[in-house]
Formats: structure tokens, C-alpha cells, sequence
């Protein structure tokens, strides 16, 4: 069903923008179906004539994707134009860009639902490190300026101590062990690049092993992303990404390298909570009863 242009809830306007953007682009849109609507985000498919034609021609789908977030929520759509601009490899590259709103190729099933999943998240976490070594300065720096969350191991205590004291006021206590941990990752690998913040089997596209959805991503150390792609269950992802990042086998095994994973994983909770923080502030009393603890739920892990 198409989506109804008569809602009032800004959504509209993205979808506005779409069909204009594409007829600058000669491109016919055939219809706007929502794909899903959350307190955060919404997203749509946008068939076009361009997309039957690729259907013709023989492709999976020539369709194009339409996500929109409320503003401040999510820097997805500046991040990919910073990516592209750049050219960082293994990541999508947007058909159009304005404001909160991004245009995106179909990138086809996702690594959750393919038949070789293991393989694929391995490959996933092998270009993921890629990634992040092509979002070094001065990607990152250019990516902080675009609006990308500021996480870096020298901003982010202060970050840390704001987002403890509004959402476990009762544990100032977390406060020093999270400059710790800052300072003592700052001095063993002193690193800023991109953080994905969400990375899991259900985040990547499984044709060409693609990571997408950036909306929980921010400039910070690159082994904070292993809290959450660490967690999937494949025997040896890793160690496939840390052997891409050193680019040396065999580096996941080294004991140096495991500290310096686990003082991550442990800072990794404050990109985590912030996320949250940001989608519950812009959404209100639309944020789902289950997620509004969240940034506290993160917090609270570090006394675990």
C-alpha cells in the first residue's frame, strides 16, 4: 500500500523529498511502501521504473530505500556522504542526501538470513576493520564535523561523567573507573575512527559483506565496536577482525591485544547509552516503555 502523503507527523516531507529528488534525477516512482516505523527511525521502499527495469534485466531488486529520524537523533545521512567522499570502501554509497533524509541502494538480504551466515559475518568483520582504517584522521575529523557524535578518548570522560550522573546518579563511582579506562586505552592505542555502535548480523547486508545502518554510529576508539559485534556467536570473528586490523595472524591471541579489547568493551557502554539517550530525548512519550531504561541498563553492566 502507498504510503498515505495526508499523515502529519514530518515523516511526509522525506517522502516528498524522495519523489522530487528522483524526478530531478528522471527517475518515476511507482509507489512508497513503509517498511517499518519506530520512535527513531522510519523507513520506506521506494519502487521505481529504474528498479523494474532491474528486475527485467535480471536483478535481485533495483529498489531503493528511504529512511528518515527525527532531528538530532541520527547522523546516518552525513556519515555516508563523509564515507563517499572519502572513499572508504565496503559500505554503501547513498543516491541522495538531505538534512535527516538518505536515499539508498536495496542492498539485499541481510547476513542473519544467509544460508552460509558464519562465512559471511566473517567476511563482514574483515571489511568492517577495513573501514575503520579508512576512517582515520582526517576522515575522522571530518566526520566529527559533520555532525557524527564526538566520542573521542579525550572528550569522551567528560561525556561519560554527564550521561552517569542523569541516569545512575547513584553510582558516581563509575565516573573514575571510566576515565581509567579512557586514559589507560589512550596509551596503549591511541586511536579515533568510526564506531558503528550496533554491528550484528542483522546490520549487514550478506552480498559483499556490507555493514549499514549507521544511526548508533559515532567517532571514537575502533575496538568499542566489539562490545556489540563481538556477541554474535561465530567461531573466530574476532579474531577475523583484529587479524585484519593488525594485519598479522595470529594478533587475536596475543594477551596485550585482549587487554586492550576488554578495556574497550568495557568504555563501550557510553556510545551505547548516549545512543539511547538521544533517541529517547527526541522521541518523548513515543519511546516504547522496554527501551526507555535503556541508557541506564548499559550503565549499570559496568557493575557487573
Amino acid at each position: 500500500m502507498d504510503t498515505d502523503l495526508r499523515q502529519d507527523d514530518g515523516t511526509t516531507d522525506a517522502v516528498t523529498w524522495a519523489r522530487e529528488v528522483l524526478a530531478e534525477q528522471g527517475t518515476a516512482v511507482l509507489g512508497v511502501d513503509e517498511v517499518h516505523r519506530r520512535a527513531w527511525s522510519t523507513v520506506w521502499r521506494v519502487r521505481t521504473d529504474a528498479a523494474a527495469d532491474a528486475v527485467a534485466g535480471g536483478a535481485a531488486s533495483g529498489d531503493l530505500f528511504l529512511k528518515t529520524a527525527p532531528a538530532g537523533v541520527s547522523p546516518e545521512p552525513a556519515l555516508l556522504e563523509v564515507l563517499a567522499l572519502h572513499g572508504v570502501p565496503h559500505v554503501q554509497r547513498p543516491v541522495a542526501v538531505e538534512g535527516a533524509h538518505v536515499l539508498l541502494p536495496d542492498g539485499g538480504p541481510v547476513v542473519r538470513q544467509a544460508p552460509d551466515r558464519d562465512a559471511r559475518w566473517l567476511e563482514v568483520m574483515r571489511h568492517y576493520a577495513e573501514v575503520q582504517w579508512a576512517t582515520e584522521p582526517p576522515a575522522a575529523e571530518d566526520l566529527v564535523r559533520a555532525g557524527v557524535p564526538d566520542l573521542r578518548l579525550s572528550v569522551l570522560p567528560d561525556a561519560a561523567a554527564e550521561v552517569v550522573a542523569r541516569w545512575v546518579p547513584e553510582r558516581p563511582e563509575f565516573v573514575p573507573v571510566l576515565r581509567d579506562l579512557a586514559a589507560e586505552l589512550d596509551e596503549l592505542l591511541p586511536m579515533a575512527t568510526l564506531d558503528h555502535g550496533d554491528l550484528h548480523d542483522g546490520n549487514a547486508f550478506a552480498a559483499d559483506a556490507v555493514p549499514f545502518d549507521w544511526g548508533d554510529a559515532c567517532v571514537s576508539h575502533p575496538f568499542l565496536s566489539l562490545l556489540v559485534a563481538g556477541q554474535q556467536e561465530v567461531p573466530g570473528a574476532t579474531a577475523a577482525y583484529l587479524d585484519t586490523f593488525f594485519d598479522e595472524p595470529g594478533a587475536a591471541d596475543d594477551p596485550d591485544v585482549q587487554h586492550i579489547v576488554g578495556l574497550a568493551t568495557r568504555l563501550a557502554v557510553v556510545p551505547r547509552a548516549l545512543s539511547w539517550q538521544r533517541a529517547i530525548d527526541a522521541a518523548g512519550a513515543a519511546m516504547p516503555p522496554e527501551h526507555q531504561a535503556a541508557p541506564r541498563d548499559w550503565l549499570l553492566t559496568l557493575g557487573t
